[in-house]
């Protein structure tokens, strides 16, 4: 039998995007905890307000869901973990060898947020402002499974698309990283675009304009994992909307990633909808293992 993994949502403090009368983070963390409970491999617990957690009860875990993004609005400031819970995490993932995921925009830092430089190394990338970061505009998207594959996404389909997802672009990739899923950010979705950037979009365009936004016309990553220390870490910047926790390729990927966190290795390969099981509802684990 295989052991229980132990799964921590460091969550609360969301952008407006994320937390208003249509559409809450704990709607995310209900999501979350029933995608990867449903498993039988986790078990999964909430805390809405992390700010200044301590070693003592993120050392119980053995993977760190971070589903927050320390402020209220796109512009704003954010307010960071602090300085003690910022040494635990980081010292649970290099030093104790265990796993750190990041889910959609908690994976943004800003360089004047408060959060020590480290946790780009940890990520194995930079999503700033400043640095090209930006939504795409609002649709489908088509997403494109990276060769040669992972075990996170053995089996997944090369090319599959999510629909109103904010699509983040203008990632920067570090050494050492590797991409999992890529989009093609192209200029024309832009250009054709009814209005973009929209009002509460935090977006640096270049005095040259949009074509000039650094990554443009090119394969943008939008998942990705990487070691840090004797841990490691996965990234994935989809998940805006219960549509993308609806996507086979989703329903597998996720969980995968959060095993390869934790344990560095994936035994996970997906729910099995055969016969009587093609009655189950989602997201169709049913406990399997």
């Amino acid at each position: 039998m295989t052991d229980t993994i132990d799964v921590l949502i460091l969550s609360g403090h969301m952008t407006r995007e994320h937390d208003n009368e249509h559409r809450s983070f704990r709607q995310h963390n209900v999501w979350l905890t029933q995608l990867l409970e449903d498993t039988g491999r986790f078990r999964v617990r909430v805390v809405e307000d992390p700010r200044g957690l301590g070693a003592q009860i993120i050392d119980k875990y053995d993977v760190v869901i971070v589903v927050f993004e320390g402020r209220d609005g796109y512009h704003e400031k954010a307010v960071g973990f602090g300085a003690e819970t910022d040494a635990a995490l980081l010292k649970f993932v290099h030093d104790d060898g265990k796993g750190i995921v990041w889910f959609h925009g908690s994976a943004a830092q800003e360089d004047d947020w408060g959060y020590p430089d480290e946790y780009n190394t940890l990520r194995g990338s930079r999503l700033t402002v400043a640095g090209g970061l930006r939504p795409r505009p609002w649709g489908e998207a088509q997403l494109d499974t990276v060769e040669p594959r992972h075990p996170i996404t053995d089996g997944i389909s090369a090319r599959w698309t999510v629909t109103g997802d904010d699509i983040l672009t203008g990632v920067e990739i570090l050494d050492g990283a590797q991409v999992l899923l890529t989009t093609y950010d192209d200029l024309e979705s832009y250009e054709n675009a009814p209005v973009w950037p929209m009002s509460h979009y935090p977006v640096a365009i270049p005095g040259e304009g949009i074509a000039a936004l650094p990554g443009m016309n090119t394969d943008q990553p939008i998942a990705w994992i990487n070691e840090y220390g004797a841990g490691r870490s996965f990234t994935i910047t989809i998940g805006h909307d219960i549509d993308t926790f609806r996507r086979v390729e989703f329903i597998r990927m996720f969980p995968r990633g959060v095993e390869w966190a934790a344990t560095g290795e994936v035994t996970l390969t997906g729910p099995d909808r055969r016969g009587e099981r093609r009655f189950l509802p989602w997201p169709y684990y049913n406990h399997e293992r």
